[in-house]
């Protein structure tokens, strides 16, 4: 009777007792277990429509470099990517690997980059002495449905950006700005939605909230780091996008027999190929909602046009106004929990997810990285395992339908679907439960 007590107790302690450290022998074993597990499911047939589009790339990247590549194809997806389908590409062509092999060495990047993302959750545990909490939670990450379909099985990327952007806020944490810099600029060159959590930005500048004890010295060293922050951005945008770069339609408009007016015009040009991509890509599927189980499915948007009016105002505007509200929310936060690293990450869950819910044009992938914000979160208040748990159920149904009825050759949810509705319904409530969280964060406490 005591050695069952006894190992009651140790199974407790080894849960609940967050200060007390992973052994190694623990760590590389649950390690390799994990990976494992993610190679075997990494064997399951992707998406073909994505799939077949990424092994194009790849191989011609390959074959031909970047010069050319987005005027030949029309490639939706920013430069960053690009690159390591091109490495992808390079070891397919040299080892000859037949299309199932080459498809399974593309979805690689984003299963270690969601293996980083789960040693990022351990790390960011340690930190705040709850190293064993962390190494559960990095494990249930590696292992959530919702993480690998998307990359595993699906075949896409969207964990890329979400890891740079955790690390993003990890290197705020220990005081590393510029590090953080460059996380958040490879990031939006991966993928520009990344630029959602651009309001994360205030933290740069969180030392010139304590009004109480601001000086001059503080106030130039923020100037000093802006101007390093904006070189250190503009260096990364400038590497990543050079060898893929083109003239467009701006520059042949702007362009002129003066060298002066001419070099204006390219620089300018320059620094709107980015932007320009990414609007032109929008535009390929304008709808209230595209296969993505949000507020718009519940609302008759799949797939309407995001121009059509929708009680007095269009979808795209009411989705515009109901954002905004978001970003607002979720700047007072961070405003007022400005020393709080648990705000930093349960804001940039909540700015993704409600990205996803009210914005138009939204694809079913997109809410995935909300997933790893809020793994994040449980370090801090175990109860929002409750709501990581139907975030991670609703993530999972949207890629399992999308991707189960393409074996179908139906690309396109019906409106009103039945299986979309009652998952749409949980996000909202998911993104309800955030907005009210927050709400009640922000408000002053109830004097007794």
């Amino acid at each position: 009777m005591d050695n069952v007590n006894t190992m009651s107790t140790n199974k407790k302690s080894w849960f609940f007792e967050d200060g007390k450290p992973v052994s190694r022998n623990m760590f590389i074993i649950t390690g390799t277990v994990v990976i494992l597990i993610r190679l075997l499911l990494t064997t399951i047939p992707s998406y073909q429509v994505d799939m077949g589009g990424y092994r194009a790339w790849s191989l011609y990247l390959a074959e031909n470099g970047p010069v050319g590549f987005y005027e030949r194809y029309h490639v939706v997806y920013a430069p960053a990517y690009m690159y390591l389908l091109w490495i992808t590409g390079i070891i397919a062509k040299a080892f000859s690997v037949n299309a199932s092999t080459h498809a399974f060495l593309i979805k690689l990047w984003a299963v270690a980059s969601e293996l980083v993302g789960a040693y990022l959750i351990y790390k960011i545990g340690k930190k705040y002495k709850k190293e064993r909490l962390g190494f559960i939670l990095g494990v249930v990450y590696a292992l959530n449905p919702g993480v690998f379909f998307n990359s595993s099985i699906w075949g896409q990327f969207d964990s890329i950006p979400a890891t740079l952007l955790v690390g993003m806020i990890y290197a705020f944490s220990v005081n590393r700005k510029m590090t953080a810099v460059v996380l958040y600029a490879i990031a939006v060159l991966t993928k520009p939605q990344s630029a959602l959590l651009t309001p994360l930005g205030i933290l740069f500048y969180k030392e010139l909230f304590d009004f109480s004890n601001i000086t001059k010295e503080k106030i130039v060293k923020s100037i000093k780091e802006t101007l390093v922050a904006i070189c250190v951005g503009l260096s990364c945008y400038f590497i990543v996008i050079y060898p893929f770069y083109y003239h467009t339609d701006l520059y042949e408009r702007m362009k002129s027999t003066s060298v002066v007016k001419d070099f204006i015009a390219e620089s300018i040009d320059y620094f709107w190929w980015m932007p320009n991509l990414y609007l032109t890509s929008v535009e390929d599927y304008p709808y209230a909602t595209a296969n993505a189980f949000n507020l718009w499915t519940l609302l008759g948007g799949q797939p309407v046009k995001d121009s059509n009016i929708f009680f007095i105002l269009s979808y795209k505007t009411w989705g515009t106004i109901l954002f905004l509200i978001c970003i607002g929310i979720a700047f007072a936060y961070l405003l007022k929990k400005r020393k709080s690293d648990f705000a930093m990450y349960f804001a940039s869950f909540f700015i993704l997810s409600s990205a996803f819910t009210f914005i138009t044009r939204m694809h079913e992938r997109y809410l995935l990285p909300a997933i790893i914000f809020l793994t994040i979160c449980v370090l801090w208040e175990k109860w929002m395992a409750i709501p990581l748990t139907v975030l991670s159920v609703c993530v999972t149904a949207n890629h399992w339908y999308i991707y189960d009825l393409s074996w179908k050759d139906v690309f396109w949810l019906r409106n009103y679907d039945p299986v979309a509705m009652p998952f749409a319904f949980l996000t909202v409530l998911v993104v309800l439960f955030g907005a009210g969280f927050i709400i009640k964060q922000i408000l002053p406490a109830k004097k007794n």
